[in-house]
C-alpha cells in the first residue's frame, strides 16, 4: 500500500495539523488519546493501518489545504525521536506540498522587505549554489556575510535541527533560527532568537515592531564578590547538596548572560527588535556563539572582549592516527622503529604441531652388583653374567651353564 509513497525526509518534517475524518476534529498527536475522546488505542489503529490501507482511505487529511485550497490532501504519521508527525501525501518524484502557515509566510516576506530597505539583498526560498539546501530567506549581508534566516513555528526533530545547521554551517550560512515558542527542542541547540507568537496581519505591518525576548546575549564583566555585579562565580558551580556556600572567588571574570537578565543593558539599549537584529547580524556587528554546547548571538565587540579574557575553549579531541606517517618504503615491518601507536613488534611463536622424534638412550653409568657383605660378585666366565660359586677350577660359573657347556 506504501510502496509509490515519498517519506519526507527529517529537514521536511513538521508538526503539520491533522483531521481525523471519522472524529470530524484535529488530533493532537502529543495526547495519549490523540485529543479524541475514548481515543486511547486510537493510534495503535492507525499503526495497524500501514500497508493494509490505502494512505488516502485512513481518514487523515490537512484541514488546510481543506479550508484554504478547497482540496482533499491525504496524510500519513510518521515517528521520528519519540515524537509524531503528520506528512502531506504524495508520490515519489512530486513535490513536497506547502506546510507554510500565514504566520510563516508573513515573518519571511517581513524580513525581506526590512533588509532590502536598510540595503541587503533578500531572496525568499534561495537554494544554496550546489542545490542541497534551501533557504527560508537569503541575506546577502557585508563582508561576504550570508545570513539564513529560518523561521519555525512548528515542531521538528532534534535530529532534523541539527543535520540542517550542520548543513547550513558547512556552506558558510550563518543562520538565524527564528521560534515563536519556548518550549522548541531547537533552543539553545542552534543560533536562534526567540520573538512573540503574532498574527500574520500584525507581522506584515512594518511599523509594529518585533520584540526579541531570547537569543540575545552580553557581556558581564565585574569583581567576584557579594557587593560585585556578579551573582554568582562563573567557575564554582552550584551545589544544590549545600546550598548555602559561598559562591565568589574574589577575582574577575567576564561571562555571558541573556540580555534580559541584565538591567544594565535594558537600560542603555532599550529591547532589541528582529528587524535591528538582522540588520546588525548582516553587516558584522552581531555574530552567532557556541558555548558549552549553547548556542546564542552576541555583540561581535563583546565576543571578542569574551576570548580576550577566557580563550576560545577546549578544542575538540581528535582521535589519534591508526598509521603512523612517515616514508616506509625502505622499511620492513620489524625495521619501523616503535611509536605511540606501534609497540615493538611480538616474537613470533612456532608451530604448535608435535614432531615426534626418536629420543637418544642415555648412557648409564654400569652397575657392579655386590654381595651381602658389599664385595663384588664375579662373573661367570662362560655367560658373564654375576655368578657367586666357584667350579672345580676354582673359576665362577653357572651350574646351568657349565652342564650346557659338558652337553
Amino acid at each position: 500500500m506504501d510502496d509509490d509513497l515519498q517519506i519526507d525526509n527529517d529537514e521536511d518534517l513538521y508538526r503539520n495539523p491533522v483531521y481525523y475524518e471519522p472524529a470530524g476534529r484535529n488530533l493532537d498527536l502529543e495526547a495519549d488519546d490523540l485529543g479524541v475522546p475514548n481515543g486511547q488505542g486510537l493510534l495503535d489503529v492507525l499503526i495497524r493501518m500501514r500497508k493494509r490501507v490505502p494512505v488516502d482511505k485512513r481518514g487523515l487529511i490537512c484541514p488546510d489545504c481543506r479550508d484554504l485550497r478547497g482540496r482533499r490532501v491525504p496524510m500519513y504519521l510518521v515517528e521520528r525521536d519519540d515524537m509524531w508527525f503528520a506528512s502531506h501525501y504524495r508520490k515519489r518524484g512530486d513535490k513536497p506540498i506547502s506546510h507554510e502557515s500565514d504566520e510563516h509566510l508573513a515573518r519571511k516576506e517581513r524580513i525581506a522587505k526590512d533588509s532590502e530597505d536598510h540595503g541587503f539583498p533578500a531572496d525568499i526560498e534561495s537554494q544554496t549554489p550546489d542545490g542541497h539546501t534551501r533557504l527560508d530567506v537569503r541575506i546577502t549581508g557585508a563582508n561576504g556575510i550570508v545570513l539564513g534566516y529560518e523561521p519555525q513555528l512548528s515542531a521538528q526533530t532534534a535530529r532534523g535541527m541539527r543535520a540542517r545547521e550542520g548543513a547550513r554551517r558547512r556552506r558558510g550560512i550563518q543562520s538565524v533560527w527564528d521560534f515563536a515558542d519556548p518550549n522548541r527542542t531547537g533552543i539553545g541547540r542552534v543560533p536562534y532568537v526567540r520573538t512573540p507568537d503574532l498574527p500574520a496581519s500584525v507581522i506584515r505591518v512594518q511599523k509594529n515592531p518585533i520584540e526579541i525576548r531570547e537569543g540575545n546575549f552580553v557581556l558581564e564583566e565585574g569583581h567576584c564578590t557579594p557587593s560585585g555585579a556578579l551573582d554568582r562565580c562563573p567557575k564554582k558551580p552550584y551545589d544544590p547538596k549545600n546550598p548555602t556556600a559561598t559562591g565568589y572567588c574574589g577575582g574577575w571574570h567576564r561571562v555571558l548572560v541573556p540580555a534580559y537578565q541584565s538591567s544594565s543593558y535594558a537600560v542603555e539599549r532599550g529591547s532589541l527588535t528582529l528587524t535591528q537584529f538582522i540588520v546588525e547580524a548582516a553587516a558584522g556587528e552581531r555574530v552567532p556563539f557556541q558555548r558549552d554546547g549553547y548556542y546564542g548571538w552576541l555583540p561581535v565587540q563583546q565576543w571578542q572582549n569574551y576570548l580576550e579574557a577566557n580563550g576560545p575553549g577546549p578544542e575538540k579531541k581528535r582521535q589519534a592516527p591508526s598509521v603512523r606517517h612517515g616514508d616506509r618504503r625502505d622499511r620492513c615491518t620489524e625495521d619501523r622503529p616503535t611509536s605511540e601507536v606501534r609497540s615493538e613488534p611480538k616474537q613470533r611463536r612456532g608451530s604448535r604441531s608435535i614432531v615426534l622424534q626418536s629420543r637418544p638412550a642415555e648412557s648409564e653409568e654400569a652397575r657392579v652388583p655386590v654381595d651381602a657383605a658389599g664385595k663384588p660378585i664375579p662373573l661367570c666366565h662362560i655367560c658373564g653374567t654375576p655368578a657367586s660359586l666357584l667350579g672345580s677350577e676354582g673359576l665362577p660359573e653357572h651350574f646351568s651353564c657349565l652342564r650346557a657347556q659338558e652337553s
